[in-house]
């Protein structure tokens, strides 16, 4: 049966491929990232990569301000998988948008292309708002950047902090670099 499977996937050619990410800290995150937006999706188009052997996204960014760098107003990501007609590429670790989605994202770029989310899924924080007070708050991603593979719940490192606490973390980290 296995024989049967791999020559069925030989047989229709698809690339197999893997996404690596490099564990990164809070500071690494930051140090490795040309800006950091506040801001929310506006859009997200997908489509075939250039080789037309998988499918990527562009997300566009209204930017509300910027906690590091400056993009622009609005800031065209590309992340990787997506969905065009029928076919549908799921990339595991690969964050995933909706329009209307408040994120804090954490942004390389190099040379005149598209920018892309530092560390993947680490480099994206959702932002909710707290239903008493009505203050924004940061959601770290599941896995904390730089943490060990196994979260506790209840951790105190795994509550939102507000956006202002968030940006400052990320100025000062800037800052000790």
């Amino acid at each position: 049966m296995r024989v049967l499977a791999a020559a069925c996937l030989l047989a229709l050619g698809a690339p197999l491929s893997a996404l690596t990410v490099k564990p990164l800290s809070f500071a690494e995150l930051v140090h490795e990232s040309a800006a950091v937006v506040h801001g929310r999706v506006t859009d997200v188009r997908p489509q075939w990569t250039a080789d037309r052997r998988g499918i990527e996204s562009l997300v566009v960014i209204e930017a509300y301000d910027y906690m590091k760098g400056g993009l622009g107003e609005a800031v065209t990501v590309r992340v990787p998988g997506g969905q065009v007609g029928t076919f549908v590429n799921i990339i595991p670790g690969a964050p995933r948008f909706v329009e209307g989605d408040r994120v804090v994202l954490f942004l390389k770029v190099n040379g005149p292309t598209v920018p892309v989310v530092t560390g993947t899924s680490q480099g994206v924080y959702r932002v909710t708002t707290d239903r008493a007070s009505g203050a924004l708050l940061v959601v770290p991603p599941l896995i904390e950047p730089g943490a060990s593979a196994s979260t506790t719940r209840g951790d105190v490192a795994r509550r939102p902090l507000a956006l202002a606490a968030f940006a400052d973390a990320v100025r000062r980290a800037e800052a000790a670099r």
